[in-house]
């Protein structure tokens, strides 16, 4: 083989050696990847990865949308993706998922490395555009379940004050191992750590059923106060059937009134036609103040011109107790339904 082909051969090898890796790390573009696949354990790999980005895949659960950066129109080589796509260089950028997100099976961690830690973090899903800017990249491909989720916890609880650590969060609660909802709840007791508050959430916005018994669990263990009262607003996200009937038992017969009130708001938001009756009941029942001063505020929530019509029920109730009244004119006043307004109108002119 003369010195002319061994040049071609070489140049045809390596192009097809980039173009496997470039295939396995989805749609990346403008990337120095170098493949280091043979690793299984993200940890094991920061070293290689020194002032590059690391970049991994991790199975996602059945439905999980595509997650992407959305800030105007795409210029990269995306296959249908329209307005989306992400820089690793940028800082700003609106990123989510949205109805209209192509499902994804697996979704695509990039770390940058640098000083040995995680300087910053993006999760994106495999049908994301990703434009690195010529960013070397080390990408290591699908990693051990086990291995993976060790990470993304240890680097919650690292650095659990910064976004890096809420992104960790977020990868583990889209990981399809019902070991990642396991590893969210250990997150979510630990209620000293900042991270806790976003596993809470994240239990009830993307692990389902198994998020809902978690949760159940927490609301069991946790102690008293803002965090455990945290657990509502998770409720509310959760699309497991039981969890609207555990916001009820909460807001009905919880030991923290704090609790209960805060339930209510949820209710009101996430099931406002079964709320509707139910906050009126409330009205008439109650008797713990704080509890009572939640309710009306539940009502005022209500959408349309609903809450507007329910407070002016209350504000004519003459039996209502008289802070209750004043709270539902109150929260008349602050409305911006022209019918509430014109009620609260015709009410205070008579």
């Amino acid at each position: 083989m003369n010195a002319k082909c061994l040049t071609k051969c070489l140049v045809l090898a390596l192009t097809m050696a980039s173009a496997t890796a470039w295939a396995q790390a989805a749609e990346l573009y403008d990337a120095l990847i170098t493949d280091k696949s043979s690793i299984t354990d993200p940890a094991k790999a920061v070293k290689d990865a020194e002032g590059q980005w690391l970049a991994f895949s991790l199975p996602a659960l059945e439905g999980t949308r595509s997650p992407c950066c959305w800030k105007g129109r795409w210029n990269g080589r995306s296959k249908g993706m329209g307005q989306a796509g992400c820089d690793l260089d940028a800082r700003h950028q609106s990123f989510g998922t949205s109805s209209n997100s192509p499902l994804t099976d697996n979704v695509i961690v990039y770390s940058e490395i640098r000083d040995g830690r995680v300087q910053d973090l993006r999760l994106v899903g495999e049908h994301c555009p990703v434009n690195a800017n010529g960013a070397q990249v080390t990408w290591i491909g699908e990693v051990d379940d086990k291995d993976g989720l060790d990470w993304l916890e240890n680097l919650a609880r690292q650095i659990s004050k910064d976004s890096e650590g809420d992104m960790a969060i977020y990868a583990l609660s889209l990981h399809r191992s019902e070991e990642a909802g396991k590893r969210l709840y250990s997150l979510a007791k630990e209620t000293e750590i900042d991270s806790s508050h976003e596993a809470i959430f994240w239990l009830g916005e993307a692990r389902g059923e198994q998020g809902f018994k978690l949760l159940k669990q927490l609301l069991d263990e946790l102690p008293m106060g803002n965090r455990r009262r945290e657990i509502n607003f998770a409720l509310s996200q959760n699309n497991s059937p039981e969890a609207a009937g555990l916001l009820f038992e909460i807001s009905k017969s919880d030991p923290d009134p704090g609790q209960r009130g805060e339930a209510m708001f949820w209710l009101a938001e996430a099931y406002p036609q079964r709320a509707q009756p139910y906050l009126m009941e409330v009205i008439k029942t109650e008797r713990d103040e704080d509890v009572l001063e939640e309710a009306v505020f539940a009502i005022s929530q209500l959408p349309g011109d609903i809450g507007g019509k329910m407070l002016l029920d209350i504000a004519r109730d003459s039996e209502a107790p008289t802070d209750v009244r004043r709270q539902a004119i109150f929260w008349m006043a602050q409305s911006d339904d022209d019918k509430t307004v014109a009620a609260l109108t015709e009410l205070l002119t008579r």
